[in-house]
């Protein structure tokens, strides 16, 4: 928490290079997911000790995520079990995909094609988003 998240943060100038996008990105999507799944905000348990908090399990979910690696992995690292680690990826991306659909996770419309197809363009590459992974958009 205070490597990264605290208001001095000992490493908030490499946000960036560890986290793989913008300290802003980063808090828009913690934001979103705790707002739709309690799981990510921090709370006791049963017998009254305090759970890993929703950053705990945000960022082992993303670094799961960035760097390929398996929920069993952060057994060491933040001492955070396999199930825990389990839970939080499937509850974060159904959270992600809940709260974040209507915006990113939508097929393009012909606006969004039109705009995407100027720019690479303007940038050398026309008709870009026809070679990206493979893939063919009418």
């Amino acid at each position: 928490m205070a490597d990264y998240f605290a208001l001095d943060a000992l490493f908030a100038d490499h946000f960036r290079q560890r986290f793989r996008m913008r300290k802003t990105v980063f808090d828009r999507l913690y934001h979103g997911i705790r707002s739709y799944d309690d799981y990510f905000i921090l709370k006791k348990d049963a017998v009254v000790t305090i759970g890993f908090s929703g950053y705990q399990k945000c960022t082992a979910t993303l670094w799961m995520l960035t760097y390929g690696t398996t929920t069993d992995s952060w057994d060491e690292y933040q001492q955070m079990s396999e199930g825990t680690c389990r839970d939080a990826i499937v509850r974060f991306a159904t959270a992600v995909v809940e709260v974040f659909r209507p915006q990113y996770l939508r097929e393009p419309v012909v606006a969004d094609t039109e705009r995407l197809l100027a720019i690479s363009e303007a940038r050398g590459w026309p008709g870009l988003l026809g070679s990206l992974d493979c893939m063919h958009w009418k």
